[in-house]
């Protein structure tokens, strides 16, 4: 019991640890100053998240959205409906799969951009009894895996983080990201651990524009060092015109 807290512990530290990192002014290096022009018509949003929580085991989850653009101040607020979501899974992770392609994100919307086009307000979306679900299938899940055993704690303490990661963290979409800088930028945070061990996480975002210098490719890579091992998550957003 005191093993798994720890694994529990660790993995809301390195959640809670994220959370400046993925969302905070890091992120608004370099922002542009002049008046955003946001799309006069709907436009779709597809956001792709993908973390590799073993060897030759990850989880894909895509989430698109339909997003208006609504001129409130001297800023905007966007509006967002769930369209379609899509989630790839080991056999063994089904259950997990299925609590995620059932979440809502009631509460995601709106968004609140100020007069250059960053975020300045989001909420989480919550759906905390579909947390909890998750929460109580990790560690049966994650035995089900063939892997070794040394990747197996490392492996119920990333899926954990999946599953409490949107409650430790909250909303963390990039503030720039409507409004994506060109420049790639890595930053790194260090993360103190229980029995004095040492985590890192590593994140690097590299973005791509299109006309008008509205989003066209965002990415976000988020590198986790943890008890010796390296896991990678990739996290992408992609946004254009609504069919």
């Amino acid at each position: 019991m005191k093993r798994r807290n720890r694994k529990l512990h660790s993995a809301w530290l390195l959640a809670g640890a994220l959370s400046p990192v993925l969302s905070g002014p890091a992120a608004a290096k370099g922002m542009v100053q002049s008046a955003f022009a946001a799309p006069s018509s709907p436009v779709m949003l597809t956001r792709e998240l993908r973390k590799v929580i073993a060897p030759g085991v990850e989880i894909v989850s895509r989430r698109s959205y339909e997003l208006r653009f609504v001129r409130e101040g001297e800023g905007w607020r966007v509006d967002g409906t769930l369209v379609v979501t899509e989630v790839e899974a080991p056999a063994e992770l089904a259950p997990l799969a299925a609590i995620e392609k059932a979440r809502k994100d009631d509460g995601l919307f709106p968004l609140r951009l100020n007069a250059q086009g960053y975020i300045v307000a989001q909420a989480p979306a919550a759906d905390l009894p579909a947390a909890e679900k998750a929460k109580d299938l990790v560690n049966s899940s994650v035995e089900k895996i063939a892997m070794p055993r040394e990747h197996r704690s490392v492996a119920t303490q990333m899926v954990q983080r999946i599953v409490t990661q949107s409650r430790v963290v909250g909303p963390n979409w990039p503030a720039d990201l409507f409004r994506p800088g060109s420049d790639q930028q890595t930053h790194v945070q260090e993360v103190p651990l229980p029995d004095g061990r040492q985590g890192k996480v590593t994140v690097t975002l590299q973005a791509s524009q299109a006309s008008g210098g509205l989003l066209d490719r965002f990415e976000r890579r988020v590198l986790t060092e943890l008890d010796g091992t390296r896991r990678l998550s990739l996290e992408t957003w992609r946004m254009v015109a609504r069919d």
